[in-house]
């Protein structure tokens, strides 16, 4: 009986095993351009960047575990039966359960562990990667080249073209910068705003020198100018274009400082452990009731997620034993299939989340009720063969 359950289990690992570097593959490949980019910079350390990918790699770990669990059991199962080997057990007289009931048991270990890694490893791994991202973007601030032309490094609220001449070869310092700001006019609102639109409010700032700082408490790259002026460029009104002179001005360059309040780093939920969410969700008449009820659903997420491992095993044994995919690419098929039903259900649960309606809970908990309860149907009504 214990060789049975072992040969079962280590016919499982392999097909398991594919289809987790197969979705692992296809998700963190968006990201390999994107690196590669990065690595092309010069001055960019390779070290960073690679602590950078594997801070992402759980993340991506929590989506294609699930999805690797159920092509494993797929073709496993589908291949014994296709091969009558199930028949052949039965015909031993051993019960099907011998061997569906320890492949549940890893689904639920593979579940608590999920569990466990969602609770605060996840997103403690989420905010190590945008620690790194800074210091990665940090990096690429100072690769900036002198005597060429930049207009990518604009922020949430403007458009900045930015330039300089040279570099201090003792304090490395910036020498002869100039930059041009553009207010962002999708930001503007208000009764001004159709006027504003049509000035393009735009800054000059000429600067004798400057240096790059990263504050790594508040996550912020920040450009320090020294000795020059600001000069407004309203073309509609240029009588009220007064040059301001300064010996020192301080500009955060970062587009991410939306997410800074009162010099506080703002966590998305993403980043946050289920204390923090708890936390958040008890803030309620604190802070605006769309964040309240994107807590709420990423604090059941975070349950319902990791359980999605134990539902798919207990649809895909039975489903397979009945359907007999006696191939990888009918498995594969078989599983984008009841993927594609399990995202869709997980969708409706969270647009439900972000209007607090009473069924939210059983919504995002929906997924793993039905397609568990059918597997848990399927396997009853096959036991009793």
């Amino acid at each position: 009986m214990l060789i049975i359950k072992r040969y079962v289990l280590r016919e499982l690992m392999g097909p398991t095993l594919l289809g987790l570097l197969f979705f692992t593959f296809i998700l963190f490949i968006t990201q390999i351009f994107r690196l590669a980019d990065i690595l092309m910079s010069e001055g960019i350390d390779t070290a960073l960047v690679g602590k950078f990918a594997l801070c992402l790699l759980p993340a991506l770990l929590s989506f294609t575990i699930p999805c690797a669990v159920l092509v494993g059991v797929l073709i496993s199962f589908g291949r014994l039966a296709s091969d009558n080997e199930i028949l052949a057990i039965r015909t031993g007289g051993i019960h099907l359960m011998t061997i569906f009931r320890p492949v549940i048991f890893a689904g639920f270990l593979i579940s608590m562990f999920m569990l466990v890694l969602n609770y605060s490893i996840l997103p403690n791994m989420n905010l190590k990667s945008m620690d790194y991202l800074y210091q990665i973007e940090f990096q690429l601030f100072n690769t900036l080249r002198p005597g060429r032309f930049y207009d990518e490094m604009g922020t949430e609220d403007n458009d900045i073209t930015f330039y300089y001449g040279s570099r201090d070869p003792k304090t490395g310092d910036l020498l002869n910068i100039h930059m041009k700001i553009v207010a962002n006019p999708q930001q503007w609102t208000g009764a001004q705003a159709e006027e504003k639109q049509k000035r393009r409010v735009e800054t000059l700032l000429l600067a004798e020198r400057g240096r790059i700082l990263i504050e790594k408490e508040t996550r912020a790259i920040q450009f320090h100018f020294f000795n020059g002026s600001l000069h407004p460029l309203d073309r509609e009104k240029p009588a009220q274009n007064n040059v301001v002179f300064f010996k020192e001005l301080v500009r955060v360059m970062s587009p991410s400082m939306h997410r800074m309040k009162d010099g506080v780093y703002q966590k998305k939920n993403k980043e946050m452990t289920v204390p923090e969410l708890m936390a958040n969700i008890e803030r309620n008449g604190y802070v605006s009731r769309k964040v309240v009820n994107e807590s709420r659903v990423a604090l059941l997420q975070r349950f319902s997620n990791p359980l999605a491992c134990l539902a798919l095993i207990l649809i895909g044994m039975p489903l397979a034993v009945y359907i007999r995919p006696s191939g990888k690419s009918a498995g594969f098929a078989i599983s984008f299939g009841l993927l594609f039903v399990y995202y869709l259900l997980m969708k409706w649960g969270a647009s439900l989340g972000e209007v607090n309606h009473s069924l939210t809970s059983f919504a995002i908990f929906s997924p793993n009720i039905l397609l568990g309860s059918i597997g848990c149907v399927l396997i009853y009504f096959q036991t009793l063969k």
